[in-house]
């Protein structure tokens, strides 16, 4: 049964994963590993091989269709360069090595070309999730290595067009009727790059307006759907004239990557693409013959290594040929050394045709499985190796130490606002005015689109989700403000960027006083209830009516303020500051504080800087309003009120800065 099938797989993958991880050994290693366990070579503990191969190759759909989608077709423009200069000659020279090298012992020259393409194509599924989970896919190899990915995914209809005249001139086959012509073959390819701009242009103008009417129902199930179905479609549309399934999805995922439902629809396909990708690796184990490998050893281990190193050359080469350094030249080429994924395909197309007899094809099965398993090896070693050469004196000119990477040009220090409703507008527009970036989260595809076109930079995604708060720049944001009206959306929101970006503060409006704990327990800094500021507004209107004077007010207003938003509650006092100017801010006093054994009325605190003391807590315990007797001690929490002036004199005043290092420590202003 295949429900049983798929659960020993996934049994066997967690227990060897998590094996592998305590060794810490890449989890990749770890996927391919439990498929040689699995697999017919290994226990054959599963029946049905080819429904997991189908799964596998929808996971690796799904994993092109997610790096399209955190790509753009501007850098796949700016790619174009790297590709003709690294990509079109690390293909052509691979494939001239490695003909020249077995011609002789498979019978032809067309034999050896043909082994030369096997060779040639690296594993696109995964590099890419190499570079992900080793967050390189932005570094200057990782760019390259995506460039060259790419061109070889491009040649897929080329390659596969080659191989009935591959076999035809060998004498091993007839070509189909069509592809034997040269003529033949050009509408093909003609029709193959029709397809793609199709796509593109489809996804640029179709695809967003189909989502815009399917996001307007609220339906997430059928949100779900419909990116299914763009995905697949995509893919089975692209395979149907002759290009790759990965291809056809990368293109889907790099047209809507521009979308304003980009940032969501990646959230989504996230837990497809992790649980069907590491069956694809589980997939590629299971081809490995464990008794052919004992048998020829030698074989196969001069084969892998005479792989690695002809495809890191061909890789490198050309890279410094176009004005890359030679170590990132050289960490490039070990990052897609490996033998690709298509290649087994095209492999399986060509035994058919004789262009492989039976044991050449199961040495290229078992040095192309392990060129895999040595790729997450191959990339941590290589820049250490590096390091190493680059001490010797002559090569220290060609290897010198790696400069540090220019910082990316993305949005760092910006306000991240999760709801585009009344305060998330309000707040956005006052930052808009204060020149401080900022980006708007919003789940309402109207505002999103409106506001998009106003110029504003919204993004439509659900705050709850670690990616679309990933893809916002939450681990680089000066602050998060969350102004959504749904509490449990809220809470799963605070405690998901909690996670994600410990130090990062998150000021959250939330509807009643009651959620406050809940919500500061979960890791937001600051909480306004709503309820509460509807309080004090009244309170300060119905006092005004009777004439009590605005010094008052305020000093009232902020005590109120103090002892709801945490002092009383064993918190620091809150940042909140009044529209007035007038601000709050808690002091500890040093040990070696002037203020330290005096009182509050021989210090003149108010006389002196104009600032009013509202509360001193000691040991848990808090006195609001003191009064002139209060002495004050060292660890005395201190919280006062004034303007900025005010505020900076007073904190001198009781705490100021000595050789140690400054004293006060200011909560808020």
């Amino acid at each position: 049964m295949f429900l049983a099938d798929l659960l020993v797989v996934f049994a066997v993958a967690a227990v060897v994963v998590f094996a592998f991880g305590q060794a810490r050994v890449p989890s990749v290693i770890g996927l391919l590993v439990s498929g040689v366990i699995i697999g017919p070579y290994g226990l054959s503990l599963v029946d049905d091989v080819d429904s997991v191969e189908l799964l596998a190759e929808i996971g690796v759909v799904v994993l092109l269709f997610t790096v399209g989608l955190e790509f753009s077709l501007s850098r796949l423009v700016a790619m174009l360069p790297v590709m003709v200069a690294v990509g079109l000659p690390q293909v052509a020279v691979t494939t001239a090595v490695v003909a020249a090298a077995t011609a002789w012992y498979l019978g032809s020259v067309a034999q050896g070309i043909f082994a030369g393409l096997l060779v040639a194509m690296s594993s696109t599924a995964i590099v890419l999730k190499l570079l992900a989970d080793r967050g390189a896919t932005g570094t200057p190899a990782g760019r390259i290595a995506v460039a060259v990915l790419l061109f070889q995914d491009l040649l897929v209809v080329a390659a596969m067009l080659a191989v009935p005249l591959l076999a035809a001139a060998a004498g091993r086959g007839e070509p189909s009727a069509g592809a034997a012509r040269p003529g033949g073959i050009l509408p093909q390819v003609a029709l193959g790059g029709a397809v793609v701009a199709a796509v593109l242009l489809a996804g640029r103008l179709a695809v967003p307006r189909i989502l815009h009417e399917v996001v307007r129902l609220r339906n997430r199930e059928l949100f779900l759907i419909t990116i299914v179905l763009i995905c697949l479609g995509t893919a089975a549309l692209t395979a149907r004239v002759g290009l790759s399934l990965a291809l056809g999805a990368f293109l889907a995922g790099l047209a809507l990557a521009e979308s304003e439902y980009g940032h969501q629809v990646f959230t989504e396909m996230l837990p497809f693409r992790d649980t069907l990708a590491s069956l694809f690796f589980v997939s590629v184990g299971m081809l490995l013959d464990v008794r052919f490998l004992a048998a020829n050893a030698a074989l196969v281990a001069v084969t892998v290594v005479a792989i690695l190193v002809a495809k890191t050359v061909a890789t490198a080469l050309p890279a410094v040929l176009a004005g890359h350094p030679l170590r990132t030249a050289l960490v490039a080429g070990a990052t897609i050394a490996q033998v690709g994924e298509f290649s087994f395909v095209l492999g399986s197309r060509g035994l058919e045709l004789g262009l492989l007899a039976d044991r050449d094809y199961q040495t290229f099965l078992a040095a192309a499985v392990l060129t895999m398993a040595a790729t997450p090896l191959a990339v941590a070693a290589m820049p250490r190796l590096l390091d190493r050469l680059a001490g010797l004196p002559a090569l220290r000119r060609w290897l010198p130490e790696a400069a540090p990477a220019a910082p990316p040009s993305v949005l760092a220090d910006h306000v991240i606002i999760a709801g585009f409703g009344l305060n998330g507008r309000t707040l956005a527009t006052a930052l808009g005015e204060c020149g401080i970036p900022h980006v708007v989260l919003e789940v309402n595809p109207q505002t999103v689109r409106l506001q998009r076109a106003a110029g504003l930079d919204i993004q439509f995604g659900d705050c709850t989700r670690a990616a679309v708060l990933d893809h916002a720049g939450i681990r680089r944001a000066g602050a998060l403000v969350i102004a959504i009206s749904d509490p449990a959306s809220t809470r799963r929101a605070v405690g998901v960027a909690r996670q994600l970006a410990p130090a990062v503060p998150i000021l959250v409006r939330s509807e009643y006083i009651a959620e406050v704990e809940d919500l500061l327990a979960l890791g937001a800094t600051e909480v306004v209830p709503a309820e509460f500021e509807t309080a004090l507004a009244l309170f300060e209107r119905v006092l005004g009516m009777y004439d009590v004077p605005a010094e008052s007010i305020d000093g009232l207003v902020e005590r109120m303020r103090l002892e709801n938003y945490g002092l009383l509650r064993g918190r620091a006092a809150s940042r909140v500051a009044a529209g007035s100017g007038v601000g709050l801010v808690t002091v500890v006093l040093p040990a070696d504080s002037p203020a330290a054994g005096r009182s509050i009325g021989e210090l003149a605190i108010r006389s002196t800087t104009g600032a009013t003391v509202m509360a001193v807590r000691r040991a848990g315990a808090v006195r609001s309003n003191p009064g002139p007797g209060e002495r004050l001690a060292a660890g005395d929490g201190v919280s006062f009120i004034g303007t900025a002036a005010q505020r900076a004199a007073c904190a001198a005043l009781l705490a100021p800065a000595h050789p140690g290092g400054p004293a006060k420590v200011p909560v808020a202003s």
